[in-house]
């Protein structure tokens, strides 16, 4: 599978991933949908390979215009991961996920532009995550019948089910109580009067970690205005309960090295309180919901890269 999953660059160097066989680097099809992916989709479906192929090629087209890979790549190599470790992590946590979140953009337009191109079909299961429930039916609803009438479409069907079933929207976001990072206990009913991302992660998620950047611009760019970010981490997904201490410590950990300045608190405290994650139905990492100022729910995202939540805090706090 060519098509990069960027949250793996927390842990491998991007360093000769587009190296051509002559030794010179290239950016040229970093992105690239590879045809495979999108005939193993659509393996059930009796479909004309060559207009596949033709609509693949045209999607490649939009995504190998260079938008700062070249560039990128040059600066990470000028970094000495050896000596100076802490540069390159901050690089590989902001740069690529930057550049990443544009080419799915790039995505999404492909499929706005394109309602009866099977790639599109593909486009839409594949990057559902930068979709909330509403607008993730609403683009499927755009599609031709010809694509609705497909057995992949099926999955994309039982995905909207499912996303609407957990999407919470127009509830009241239950409360709970926790202690903050600094020990002081908390309570998401505090911060009524502001609009809340409630931004569930773990230490251990990369891609949780890799939203942490845009995360930070979002903070700094409306807090004053009415914006507050509470963080939910989750330690103890992987089955294997991770003693109390060994878990704040690596929660503390990863709030310090990435500086994330904000509201933290931990799912699992040791306290018995109410479980976070089982009441906000979060089973996957990154999870962030937009809670209006009278604490009801405004959208809910299941990516680190969603646009939408930035475009409603704009309209919000920008009036």
């Amino acid at each position: 599978m060519k098509r990069i999953v960027l949250w793996g660059m927390l842990l491998f160097p991007l360093a000769g991933i587009c190296r051509q066989q002559d030794g010179k680097d290239s950016t040229a099809g970093m992105f690239d949908l590879e045809p495979e992916l999108v005939m193993t989709f659509l393996s059930k479906d009796s479909v004309d390979k060559k207009e596949v192929l033709r609509d693949v090629g045209l999607l490649n087209t939009l995504l190998r215009k260079d938008i700062g890979e070249a560039e990128m790549i040059k600066q990470l190599q000028a970094i000495d991961r050896e000596k100076d470790s802490i540069a390159f992590y901050n690089f590989v946590t902001t740069k690529p996920a930057a550049l990443y979140r544009e080419k799915r953009i790039i995505m999404q337009q492909f499929v706005e532009a394109h309602p009866d191109s099977y790639v599109s079909l593909y486009e839409l299961d594949y990057n559902h995550g930068m979709y909330s429930a509403d607008s993730y039916a609403i683009a499927y609803e755009k599609l031709s019948n010809r694509l609705k009438n497909t057995q992949a479409a099926k999955k994309i069907r039982d995905r909207i089910v499912h996303l609407k079933q957990i999407a919470l929207t127009g509830m009241q976001a239950p409360d709970f109580i926790r202690k903050n990072q600094y020990g002081k206990t908390v309570r998401l009913s505090d911060y009524r009067g502001k609009l809340i991302i409630l931004d569930f992660w773990g230490s251990w998620c990369g891609a949780c970690r890799q939203s942490h950047p845009h995360l930070k611009e979002l903070y700094a760019a409306y807090k004053d205005r009415g914006l507050e970010i509470v963080a939910v981490a989750n330690e103890n997904v992987h089955g294997d309960k991770t003693p109390l201490d060994k878990a704040t410590a690596n929660w503390l950990a990863a709030i310090k090295k990435d500086g994330v300045d904000w509201v933290h608190v931990l799912n699992d405290e040791g306290s018995g309180g109410l479980d976070i994650v089982k009441a906000f139905r979060v089973t996957s990492y990154p999870t962030k919901f937009l809670l209006d100022k009278d604490g009801k729910v405004l959208l809910r995202i299941e990516d680190g890269l969603n646009v939408e939540i930035d475009q409603l805090i704009k309209s919000r706090l920008e009036k």
